[in-house]
């Protein structure tokens, strides 16, 4: 589209609909000009649909090669050889999300349209002719395909949405820990917003990592912005994580032997071993393309401790589908903490307003959204984190979809184990946590895992933080 921030992918995904679905050409030809587009080989393919659908009211689908060879019948070799070019992108392209489409074709045509009524709008208003002017107003806030607005139709819906195949909070990754995801099945899903609660320098950055890898090993597309850590240690850690490299070259390391490992307080036994190290490009390098056979993406975004600000994120965002074509399925920002909050009385507001944002994220562009945040000094080595340990804000509580609480005591944490709490879960059951062992030399955050069960005090129904064990 002309002077748009629309991408190419959007119009092929509109032109991709309007050959193939009939709903979508019947709500867009009465609203979306085919000269919107910028492109004269998109404006006269939109036109051809338009042109069908007028004669016929379908679009065209298996009749739409038959239309474009008598189009280009009066056209030259060089010019029908660029048509087909275009035409091969095409099938080249997954079926888009039609809402998805209509949402971001809209926000173009209404930005377009009040642009070019403003001037006429300035001029009503100078006349004094306000009825004209509120018309003009009101046809132009009215531009795009209306239809969008019109939502589900409980009785004319047939199979419903939740069992659909595509649909929108379709699963996309587990917790890779047996214990909770058999207590989870569905799993996190599109349109989820996950929040990871830990203490300073309790590994909540290693959980991001991990949840990461979980995507990148389901072949999924994985945006990954750190605000605190460096783009080198994270890109490092993606790859200790997924080959379990050593993370400093040159270096034998010591790790426990997994046959030894039992759901206890002990250590287990640690052996030597001379494993490869990020130092090792061949090794890191053979394992990056074992990953990316599985078909999943993955780019990390470093921004200054402080600056980046959510305008900016919908910015980037809109970049990476705009020119790089990279839509992603999960969306990890570590964390809205680091970002750029101004000081003031109402810091508190704004990190709420933050996250409403990053769930509104999650619902708009179909992906799970995950973030993480800090407990209060008090509770740095509690056993069992709560919803009073959120730092800042209770509210962020209710504004995710689920919470995960990692946790550990002091002499847990030495020896490699820690606790994860679904704590909180918009979608079933919570209150659950299972035990984790971990090495972190080698970029493991969940070696093995165990169900937990916390041992009460028969008399007052509290924890004994000291008697906690398992069974």
């Amino acid at each position: 589209m002309k002077d748009s921030a629309v991408d190419q992918r959007i119009q092929d995904s509109f032109v991709l609909l309007a050959i193939s679905d009939t709903k979508f050409l019947q709500a867009a030809r009465k609203s979306i000009q085919s000269s919107y587009f910028g492109s004269q080989i998109t404006q006269d393919i939109v036109s051809i649909c338009y042109t069908f659908f007028d004669q016929f009211g379908i679009a065209p689908e298996n009749h739409f090669r038959d239309e474009v060879i008598k189009f280009l019948a009066g056209k030259s070799k060089e010019d029908s050889e660029l048509y087909m070019i275009y035409l091969e992108r095409l099938k080249e392209l997954d079926l888009p999300n039609p809402a998805y489409v209509i949402s971001r074709i809209n926000t173009f045509v209404q930005a377009r349209e009040l642009e070019k009524g403003a001037v006429e709008l300035a001029r009503l208003a100078k006349d004094g002719n306000f009825e004209k002017a509120r018309q003009l107003m009101q046809k132009t806030l009215r531009a795009g395909i209306v239809q969008e607005e019109v939502g589900l139709k409980y009785f004319e819906n047939g199979l419903p949405s939740y069992l659909q195949p595509h649909r929108s909070n379709q699963r996309l990754i587990g917790i890779g820990m047996p214990y909770i995801d058999q207590r989870f099945p569905r799993g996190f899903c599109r349109t989820d917003f996950l929040c990871i609660l830990g203490g300073y320098k309790g590994c909540k950055s290693w959980c991001c990592i991990y949840l990461g890898i979980q995507g990148l090993l389901s072949g999924l597309k994985v945006l990954h912005i750190t605000h605190e850590l460096s783009l080198e240690d994270t890109e490092m850690r993606y790859d200790m994580g997924l080959g379990g490299l050593v993370g400093e070259p040159s270096r034998t390391v010591e790790t426990i032997s997994l046959e030894t490992l039992g759901e206890d307080e002990s250590p287990g036994i640690f052996e030597n071993f001379d494993l490869p190290t990020v130092g090792n490009a061949e090794e890191v390098k053979t394992c990056r393309r074992k990953i990316g056979r599985l078909g999943g993406e993955l780019i990390i975004r470093k921004y200054p401790m402080g600056s980046c600000t959510m305008g900016e994120i919908y910015r980037y965002l809109d970049y990476l589908e705009s020119f790089e074509g990279f839509v992603p399925d999960i969306f990890i920002n570590d964390y809205v903490e680091k970002m750029k909050i101004p000081p003031s009385d109402k810091r508190n507001d704004i990190i709420n307003d933050i996250y409403i944002n990053m769930k509104g994220i999650a619902d708009d562009r179909k992906l799970l959204a995950v973030t993480v945040s800090q407990v209060p000094r008090e509770a740095l080595r509690k056993m069992k984190l709560d919803e009073k340990d959120f730092a800042e804000d209770i509210r962020k509580l209710g504004n995710t979809d689920q919470v995960i609480a990692i946790s550990a005591t002091e002499e847990m944490f030495q020896n490699h184990r820690m606790l994860v709490w679904f704590m909180a879960n918009r979608h079933g059951p919570m209150k659950f946590v299972c035990k984790i062992a971990q090495n972190l030399e080698i970029g493991q955050f969940c070696l093995k895992s165990w169900p937990y069960v916390p041992v009460y005090k028969k008399s007052r129904g509290e924890e004994n933080d000291k008697s906690l064990g398992s069974k």
